[in-house]
């Protein structure tokens, strides 16, 4: 398992000047999957131009020989370790590679929540919203409100201005000039574009596609159609493998990392979600003439399932694992996941050596933490000075630079004798607490002076706990900070 970078530092396995080798073997291989991969490739290009096209991004030249590198999030205003992979998107794409991120507009939206810190007595980070309306809305319906950017933009200014250091004056600044700009409608494209200007000194053309827009394409239903029509062979292979990271990890939850696939009143549960309108609901087949879909509608074949979605206006959508499979298997050579998507692909893996007969081709993992520069982190020292006044408070003759001999006598042979079988334990306790407090009394300035240092340490504690939080929104960050080693 790769462990969270501590701030200031990156994390790149395997190290990006191996990902073109990785990425032509992968590309190389992948038997029984060559047609419909290199169909779905193609109109995924075709979208992922139009869409770029569309936001007035700049287009790469397309040479469909070249290795593919994916990558995507969902488009909030997200933090650094995640920003970071399109960073190395970028130098893949500046390398000749080509290279698209992935908006995972089909989550549902938090409301596009930023942790912002701020300053109030002791530091502190509130949760602002760029859409407080589109809470539990998915990302790809919620529709720009300018007036919620204003007041984001007039929040954000005032918590980082009550905070005593001007350490996120760049991320004030940004966000004043590029949010009250002219940004698209859909809220989801104006993190793309929001994301694009900040990275505008990042030489390397990456192409942008919505998850929503890949989720109609006739790849995608071929793709999904394979796998509803052997829905329960999957369900079986899954949970085995979830089964067997539960054991691994020593998880007693059957709802960590993902819930088991179950036996359904509809048939066989999938990894799919059925979404209408703005409600979603888990999708359930189960074999007949054809698949019947959660009970109400019947699919024979890739262009029938396809169809009946057109038709009632459904959205069919991947969870996680499905998403993975997509990515990895069929749309690029090489994806790139952050800290969390690496450790549940472990499950991933599994589902494909089991299902697709396949040894799982490799992915990378990239993340990077960011923090205010020259903090620096309190905790060592405060615990040794916490332990110190613990040990103050059980052995204060080792702080006196003259103890009492007599007390210290009677300390040493209390403490002997208590261990005696059949010793007076209540008594001796008491008066080796006597003691104590007698040997303590002698400390005086030198424990008002510890408990001054704790006190002030506990408050670089504070700053440093919020100011170094991996989770603050990148804008605060200038982009040079995104070039590490």
């Amino acid at each position: 398992m790769i462990n969270v970078p501590d701030p200031g530092e990156s994390v790149c396995v395997p190290p990006l000047c191996d990902w073109r080798k990785l990425a032509e073997r992968q590309r190389a291989e992948k038997p029984g999957l060559d047609s419909l991969r290199d169909a779905w490739r193609e109109e995924l290009l075709a979208l992922a131009v139009a869409h770029t096209v569309s936001l007035g991004l700049p287009v790469p030249s397309i040479d469909p020989k070249a290795p593919f590198i994916l990558s995507g999030h969902q488009p909030y205003l997200y933090h650094p370790g995640v920003l970071y992979k399109y960073r190395l998107l970028t130098l893949s794409a500046r390398a000749g590679l080509l290279a698209l991120n992935i908006s995972v507009d089909t989550d549902v939206s938090d409301g596009f929540a930023a942790k912002i810190p701020s300053f109030e007595g002791k530091y502190r980070k509130f949760t602002r919203y760029l859409a407080p309306s589109a809470i539990k809305s998915f990302y790809c319906d919620v529709v720009s409100d300018k007036s919620a950017f204003a007041v984001l933009v007039s929040d954000v200014e005032r918590d980082l201005g009550s905070v005593p250091e001007s350490v996120f004056d760049f991320g004030k600044k940004f966000l004043r000039d590029e949010l009250l700009f002219e940004l698209p409608d859909k809220t989801a494209d104006a993190m793309t574009i929001l994301r694009r200007r900040y990275a505008g000194g990042w030489e390397g053309a990456v192409l942008e596609a919505p998850l929503s827009e890949i989720c109609g394409t006739k790849g995608y239903f071929e793709f999904t159609y394979g796998l509803l029509s052997e829905a329960e062979k999957f369900a079986d292979i899954f949970n085995v493998a979830l089964g067997n990271y539960r054991a691994e990890h020593k998880l007693r939850s059957t709802a960590n990392p993902f819930p088991d696939v179950a036996k359904a009143p509809n048939g066989v549960e999938t990894l799919f979600w059925l979404v209408k309108g703005r409600a979603r609901e888990t999708l359930s087949v189960s074999p007949g003439t054809g698949l019947t879909i959660n009970g109400v509608g019947e699919a024979y074949d890739s262009d029938s399932l396809m169809a009946l979605f057109q038709e009632k206006g459904w959205r069919l959508w991947p969870k996680a694992v499905v998403l993975s499979l997509m990515n990895r298997l069929y749309l690029g050579d090489l994806f790139v996941h952050g800290l969390g998507g690496a450790k549940y692909d472990r499950i991933t893996d599994e589902v494909i050596r089991g299902f697709y007969q396949l040894e799982p081709p490799p992915f990378a993992t990239a993340s990077l933490s960011l923090s205010a520069e020259t903090l620096e982190n309190p905790a060592h020292r405060l615990l040794e000075l916490r332990q110190k006044l613990r040990e103050m408070d059980f052995h204060p003759e080792a702080y006196l630079e003259n103890p009492p001999v007599d007390l210290l006598a009677e300390k040493k042979k209390l403490t002997e004798e208590i261990k005696i079988p059949g010793a007076n334990k209540k008594e001796m306790g008491r008066r080796l607490g006597e003691i104590n407090e007698t040997l303590k009394a002698g400390l005086g300035s030198l424990k008002t002076e510890l408990t001054e240092k704790i006190a002030s340490l506990e408050s670089e504690q504070n700053r440093y706990d919020v100011l170094a939080d991996r989770e603050l929104p990148f804008f605060l960050f200038p982009p040079e900070r995104f070039d590490v080693d």
